[in-house]
């Protein structure tokens, strides 16, 4: 169930817009049709549009361009050729799987690309169900206001981005401060001793780091006015924060074991808390247009800790005190930048007189979102998993319709291939995860399209529940697909009781067709499968290199580049989220299937652990300025990455890289080399037992 808060955060947000502009784009074009040209014509103009309104998901006007013509010509060709088929049904044999093939094909392109690759499905499948037009005619107009509908639909989507683009963009910014605002709560729970430790840090970091990267693509793209530069350089700002909120989960432990019994705990949980409402409230603000209050630059909770540094010492002195002392001071510093970010981050879209953009290539940070079509040829290989993924596609389309030819007649049996089509997914865990949504999402529209049915409504009510959840079954496409399951289930029991008043057995029949396909779908997911452990190897080590590189960012010995900097950070972050989901999508394989689960949950965690020790070292090197270091310190810095150097690159020799650093650690920069070898070392120790032929 969704919080209060989280329903005014998804009211306000960019997939609550997108549902809404698709679900009034469909209406208007489909009553504007039909109050025209009658029922016949509104059906076919307001299909074209209601099929490309899948493919409308936020993004940058350029990429929906490209999408949404795109879907509206598929789908017209899609649309056009079953409906041919209809006059020789033993043809739709071989289309329906064909197209289940094409369709399939679509996903090279990406995740974004499955809402064009559905809606080719969509309209393929629901055309199963519309009686055989009466002539070549009649089909050539049909198909005329189909491709009409489309391109329609797709002129209003393109001027509706282009008029909400910096409201998108600051939605955008609202994820993410909201997430931030999670973490930063997640980080005040996590100074208790019954917290949830590197579980909850993978977590969190996965979902992080997508919606980062998310908000990149929408915020640093086609930076063109001042307000455009304004949020942008709140963005960059942002990821500042989102350093520094990482790089404070490192010493939680040693913290708790030499200053529990004082007031530093609590100090800092409430310092965290704080930092989670400020990054709230400022989330809010941006949704609802209203000003954020700010977070004062010395708060109580930091003089707590100060005077605890200043006064509280051991009965004995001992080296496991002056090393919490560090780790205290340094989550101080910390936690203290952050406050100070989020004083300068301003409250409002007007351009500052400081440039935070200036000299940065932001074409860096963002995700490469080009529709190459020598893509499709490329997946033509046995080993692709997407071109499995089509061939699974196909034959449990081609199952359907030859089960459906078995069973007794029933004039909604397109919904059987249509649940194929939803929850058949490139990853099995996916797929998994999707049959217990549609199946529960299913029965609970079922069960609300009684309810309402059994108090007779009116045409406007039955007509406004159309609209509600077709608006509502988009906004959750992307977020949480039960919830669209439930709703468009909601959509097409109310459309058909529209259509076919009358119709019997109307809501068994749902229920009957939903069950059936997704046993289909579950059956044939072991059909070709591609299972996460054959993508082990490329990612353990794809997140070796980005470790490496981010390290050489950050110690370079001579100057660390700014520009630089952000790009390797982007990239562990990025590897990191994709390792993380890796691990999440194996724990839904069969037990045969997985492969040291714990060892790379161990690794992932290690990995996190550097990538945050390494965010503490570039704020510690940033604290001391440009100033050039002396000879020693740059010899030190130099060591460690040599010693990296052995334990991450698959060339190297681990065994060679063992004489870690020794003697005291009397400086904070010291302290946190030493961890950054040690938990280096143990990444190289892992990565080993997860890529043996023995784990593989």
């Amino acid at each position: 169930m969704l919080t209060p808060r989280q329903v005014l955060i998804l009211v306000h947000g960019r997939y609550f817009t997108s549902g809404l502009v698709s679900a009034v784009g469909v209406a208007a074009l489909g009553l504007l049709t039909y109050a025209l040209a009658g029922l016949g014509p509104a059906i076919a103009l307001g299909s074209g549009a209601l099929t490309v309104c899948f493919a409308d998901n936020p993004a940058p006007t350029r990429v929906k361009r490209v999408e949404l013509v795109f879907t509206s010509v598929a789908s017209t060709v899609a649309f056009a050729l079953v409906s041919a088929s209809l006059w020789w049904p033993p043809v739709q044999i071989a289309l329906i799987p064909l197209l289940g093939f094409f369709s399939g094909l679509i996903a090279v392109w990406g995740k974004r690309a499955l809402a064009m690759s559905f809606s080719v499905l969509f309209i393929s499948v629901i055309t199963l169900g519309s009686p055989a037009m009466q002539g070549p005619a009649q089909l050539a107009a049909a198909v005329a206001l189909f491709l009409l509908g489309a391109l329609l639909y797709t002129v209003y989507a393109l001027l509706l981005a282009y008029w909400l683009r910096r409201r998108t963009k600051q939605q955008a910014l609202a994820e993410l401060l909201a997430q931030l605002g999670l973490f930063a709560r997640w980080l005040a729970d996590n100074l208790d001793a019954n917290s949830s430790g590197v579980g909850g840090a993978v977590v969190h970091l996965t979902a992080i780091n997508d919606t980062l990267q998310n908000t990149r693509d929408i915020v640093l793209r086609d930076v063109n006015t001042d307000a455009d530069r304004a949020l942008a350089a709140r963005l960059i700002l942002l990821l500042e924060v989102n350093e520094a909120l990482l790089a404070s989960q490192t010493d939680a432990d040693l913290i708790l074991s030499q200053f529990d019994a004082t007031p530093v705990p609590d100090a800092l949980r409430d310092w965290a808390q704080r930092i989670g409402n400020a990054l709230d409230q400022r989330a809010d603000a941006l949704l609802r247009g209203t000003r954020a209050t700010t977070l004062p630059a010395h708060l109580p909770c930091a003089q707590t800790i100060a005077h605890a540094l200043d006064t509280l010492q051991p009965s004995h002195p001992s080296a496991a005190f002056d090393q919490a002392r560090m780790a205290l001071r340094a989550s101080a510093d910390k936690l203290q930048r952050i406050t100070d970010l989020l004083g300068q981050l301003p409250l409002t879209d007007t351009p500052t007189d400081t440039d935070p953009l200036h000299g940065m290539d932001l074409q860096a940070f963002l995700s490469p979102l080009r529709y190459d079509p020598r893509a499709l040829w490329q997946s033509i290989l046995w080993e692709s998993p997407i071109l499995r993924y089509a061939i699974r596609l196909s034959l449990a389309m081609l199952a359907g319709e030859l089960v459906l030819r078995a069973l007794p007649y029933h004039p909604h049996d397109y919904w059987v291939l249509l649940t194929i089509g939803v929850i058949l997914r490139p990853n099995y865990s996916v797929t998994r995860q999707r049959i217990k949504d549609r199946v529960l999402g299913t029965l609970l529209g079922c069960i609300l399209v009684a309810a309402l049915l059994s108090l007779h409504p009116s045409l406007a009510v039955m007509t406004l529940g159309v609209f509600v959840s077709l608006a509502l079954a988009r906004t959750f496409i992307t977020l949480n697909y039960r919830f669209t399951a439930l709703f468009a289930s909601v959509n097409a029991l109310l459309l058909v009781a529209l259509l076919e008043p009358g119709s019997p057995f109307l809501i068994t029949q749902r229920l009957q067709d939903t069950l059936l396909g997704a046993a289909l779908a579950w059956a044939f997911s072991f059909v070709l499968p591609r299972w996460e452990a054959k993508d082990l190897r490329r990612q353990v080590d794809a997140l070796q290199r980005a470790a490496l590189g981010y390290a050489k960012a950050v110690l370079d010995p001579h100057h660390v580049s700014d520009l630089n900097y952000r790009r390797e950070r982007k990239r562990i972050q990025d590897a990191l989220a994709a390792v993380g989901g890796l691990h999440a999508r194996m724990l839904e394989e069969p037990r045969q299937r997985q492969h040291m689960l714990r060892e790379l949950a161990a690794f992932i965690a290690h990995s996190d652990a550097l990538s945050a020790h390494l965010a503490t070292l570039r704020v510690l090197r940033a604290q001391r300025g440009d100033r050039l270091l002396a000879a020693t310190e740059r010899e030190r810095l130099h060591n460690t990455l040599t010693l990296l150097e052995g334990y991450l690159t698959p060339d190297g020799n681990p065994a060679c890289a063992d004489a870690a650093g020794v003697g005291p650690v009397d400086n904070p920069v010291e302290r946190r080399l030493r961890e950054v070898e040690a938990e280096a070392r143990t990444m190289a120790r892992l990565s080993r037992q997860i890529l043996s032929p023995a784990a593989t």
